[in-house]
């Protein structure tokens, strides 16, 4: 028997593994808020959304269809910039030291097919990484530092000016 449905119905069509006869996991990298690189299971982009720890995701793709999941949110948790992430989006793309965009908290690389849907790293793929992680040249290395030695103290600056802005609304009370 066919199964039906109505012309409008989007159906979710998931592989499963014969072995453990339930779907087909794929491997992902975690690029962890502690520099730290992680190789993970996941099912789909919302688990994906687990490791991230956020909801609303956003994703870059570089030339060798390698996506960076991150979040755009301005939580605290996420305004840190992951280093390790950086240098991994600087050495897979044409971006040069001084214009890569600074990865922020957690992020997540994984692939996608050819229709665009996600798709696993292959422990090929996953160790080429690894590879290229602190493989800058010394001005590399001196650039993106710099970069990220200003981005700290410009959020250490907003952070001092907000709370002197707090104060100071709150003087009335005194």
């Amino acid at each position: 028997m066919r199964p039906s449905w109505s012309p409008g119905v989007t159906l979710a069509v998931r592989t499963f593994d014969r072995r453990t006869k339930g779907p087909t996991m794929i491997q992902v990298l975690h690029a962890s808020h502690n520099g730290e690189l992680y190789k993970r299971r996941v099912l789909s982009a919302d688990d994906i959304a687990d490791l991230i720890r956020e909801t609303s995701l956003e994703t870059l793709t570089n030339t060798a269809g390698i996506d960076f999941w991150f979040t755009p949110s301005t939580h605290r948790a996420h305004q840190r910039v992951n280093r390790s992430a950086t240098e991994l989006l600087l050495s897979t793309t044409r971006f040069a030291a001084s214009n890569v965009p600074l990865m922020r908290g957690i992020v997540v690389l994984a692939a996608h097919d050819g229709a665009g849907e996600l798709a696993g790293l292959s422990d090929a793929q996953i160790n080429v990484l690894a590879d290229t992680l602190r493989r800058l040249s010394w001005r590399e290395d001196l650039v993106l530092s710099r970069r990220i030695a200003r981005d700290r103290r410009s959020q250490l600056r907003a952070t001092r000016t907000a709370a002197k802005a707090e104060a100071a609304s709150m003087s009335w009370m005194a």
